[in-house]
Parts: structure tokens; sequence; C-alpha cells
């Protein structure tokens, strides 16, 4: 049984795909597998990926119709065979003792879950800032403080934790069929079903920040949706099982009203890396966002 079962779903990204790779790839942790799910990529991911397979015998390859990062990774948990799981996206990168941190804390603490801070860089700025810098290795087993210390309301991200297989399969636990956030319910439920989770200090995974949201500035309908729908989904979660933790962290930091001669045309909602803007305060027609999507 490998250590991790590190799983990089894959669509359209063949600019920063070797670089993902070869972080993964020369990692100080040696017994791993690297599951990459090509997601119906348009442009030559699939043959990076085959060219790394040839000579990395720990890669496993995954090639199917384009189904949506949901699918991709479900798909590649149901062959998973690590004692841990660990998420990587295609356009990032992690330290080269990445694995090596993460599973050592998680083991020898017993824990179900490992978390580490991360890095936000762009191209033009390869070191950014720093979040959940954690400076020690701390153990954590109530559900709400697991949920304080990583931030889950604003920060539910799969990249920055391991997870334990026979958990995942425990509660049968998959990824909603939404085209993004997905990554939020799961992190609810397992961090709350889950026993310990541990901080690990000194490393960090490094996402790269995309510009481009800013400058087109509009996400499409569906992702308004699920962004919605995941936040509900989760807000009910946690009062569902009365999870002490203050669910007004999920709702808007600020909100303001933009009027015509008097009349409410325009809300725009305010989160810590969204802005909503919905037409007569009801109908959603903009989103401004500095958060990746896959």
């Amino acid at each position: 049984m490998p250590k991790v079962s590190v799983i990089v779903p894959v669509y359209n990204s063949e600019k920063y795909l070797r670089d993902c790779l070869e972080s993964i790839v020369n990692q100080t942790l040696d017994d791993i597998e690297i599951i990459c799910i090509n997601d119906g990529s348009e442009d030559k991911s699939i043959e990076i990926l085959r060219e790394y397979k040839n000579k990395d015998s720990r890669i496993v390859i995954i090639d199917q119709l384009n189904q949506g990062v949901s699918a991709a990774r479900n798909n590649a948990l149901k062959i998973a065979n690590g004692e841990y799981i660990g998420f990587v996206d295609s356009d990032d990168w992690v330290d080269t003792d990445y694995f090596e941190s993460m599973y050592n804390a998680a083991s020898k603490n017993d824990c179900d879950s490992a978390i580490c801070g991360f890095e936000n860089f762009s191209e033009k700025d390869r070191f950014g800032k720093k979040y959940l810098d954690f400076k020690k290795e701390n153990i954590y087993s109530k559900t709400a403080d697991k949920y304080n210390i990583s931030d889950i309301f604003k920060k539910a991200y799969l990249w920055n934790k391991i997870y334990k297989r026979s958990v995942i399969n425990d509660l049968k636990l998959e990824f909603p069929p939404v085209s993004s956030y997905e990554d939020m319910i799961f992190n609810h439920i397992f961090l709350h079903k889950s026993n310990k989770m541990v901080t690990v200090p000194n490393v960090y995974y490094h996402y790269r920040f995309n510009e481009s949201s800013l400058v087109n500035g509009v996400q499409d309908e569906c992702k308004i949706k699920d962004f919605k729908n995941e936040v509900l989904k989760s807000i009910a979660y946690v009062k569902d099982n009365r999870i002490r933790v203050n669910i007004a962290k999920y709702y808007p930091q600020s909100s303001k009203i933009i009027k015509f001669l008097g009349l409410p045309i325009l809300r725009i909602k305010i989160w810590e890396d969204y802005s909503v803007y919905y037409l007569f305060r009801i109908f959603p027609i903009l989103t401004i966002t500095t958060k990746k999507f896959f």
C-alpha cells in the first residue's frame, strides 16, 4: 500500500503541467502513487502525462471524456490505494518535502487528516502571500476547532490537506456533481465525521493565482449557482449537526445597494474572494473573483 495517493485532475493544462508533475515525482517521500485524470483535454496534456508515465512507474493515467473536476476526482478515488489521499491541481506545485511532512505528521499522531499553509502566487509574483501559516504541530479533535483552524468557512480547499482513505471509504464520501466549490461540503463532512487533524508547519502548497478572472470579471451563471448552493448546503450541515461555530462567517462581509433616481438598481454582495452583482437586488449578473477555478 502506498503511503499517499496523489490525485491530479487535468484539463487543458499543458502550460503548467510539467511544473506540477516535476514537483510531485521529485517528492522526498518516494512511496506514493500519482493518479492523473485527463478530463477530455483538447491540448497536449495527455501527451505530457504519457511522457511522464514512461519515466515514472508510479504514475497512473485515467483518460476520460470531459466530465468535470468532481467526476475526475471521484473516478480517481475508486482506484486509489494509498493510506492517505492528497490532491494537487494541475497548474499548481508543492514543496519537495510536502507529502513526507504531511504524512509523517498524520501518521505519528494517528490523525485522520493533516493540514498545512499555502501560498498564492502569479506569473508576476512567484512568491506571493501565505495563508494558514502554521508555526507548530498542533492536534485538534473537536469539529469546531478543526473548522476554525482550517478557516473552512472561506478556505475549504482540498489541496492543502491529506485525508485518510479508509475514512473517505467508510463515509462513502464523493464530490457532488457541480462545476466548482465541490470541496466545500466534502471538507465539512470529513472534518466533522473523522477524528484528529494535525497542523503541519514549514511546508506549503503553492497555487497559481488566476489573474484572468479579475480581468474578465465574469463567471458563468452555473458557477454562481453552485457557489450559492454549496454555501447553503454547508450552512444546513452545520445547523443540522449542531456544530458550535459562527455561521455568520458564511455570509457576505458587506453588502451595498446602488440606486438610480431613488430606485434600487444593483446590489453588490462582497465576500473575501468574491463580489456578486445582482440586478434589481435579485438576479445575479456578474461575479468578480480572486478565487481560481479548475
